[in-house]
């Protein structure tokens, strides 16, 4: 972010991200993990998973678009998301964010397979559905991942 023009452009990716966060409906996710509307404190703990994911998903586009920049536009995020939410879920939500990117960053976007193992773990389908709940995790981040580096600028 040196000069005014990629400033500019890391802001409008910075505010794009933060509105599609905003818009961010897990129905599916937490469907195909088994989680049903009624359990409340399950729920929670899942969107905040999901919500992680989806940050760490959008530190993998801005690695792609911004190489020079993603580190800087990702703390910063990070740092503005924390000042505007200073409650404890919001806190842990931030620190699932680096360790989903942490399993993102070694393979890229060449291999969603660790974080969908990750998630499925928190599923409570029948384990003999496991690998069909993985592989549609696998698809289903990938199909996120696009949308958020579609969506990036």
């Amino acid at each position: 972010m040196r000069d005014k023009a990629p400033h500019e452009a890391a802001r409008a990716a910075l505010e794009n991200f933060k509105a599609l966060l905003a818009d961010a409906d897990f129905t599916l996710e937490l469907e195909l993990m088994g989680v049903k509307r009624m359990q409340f404190m399950r729920r929670r703990q899942m969107q905040g998973e999901l919500t992680g994911l989806y940050i760490a998903l959008w530190r993998l586009a801005l690695a792609r678009s911004f190489p020079v920049d993603a580190t800087c536009m990702f703390e910063l995020f990070l740092q503005e998301y924390a000042q505007a939410h200073r409650d404890k879920h919001s806190a842990h939500l931030l620190n699932r964010a680096r360790e989903y990117w942490a399993m993102l960053e070694p393979r890229g976007d060449a291999d969603f397979s660790e974080v969908a193992r990750h998630l499925c773990s928190f599923s409570t389908q029948d384990p003999n559905q496991a690998k069909s709940i993985n592989l549609k995790l696998v698809l289903h981040i990938r199909k996120i991942y696009k949308l958020v580096f579609d969506r990036l600028i």
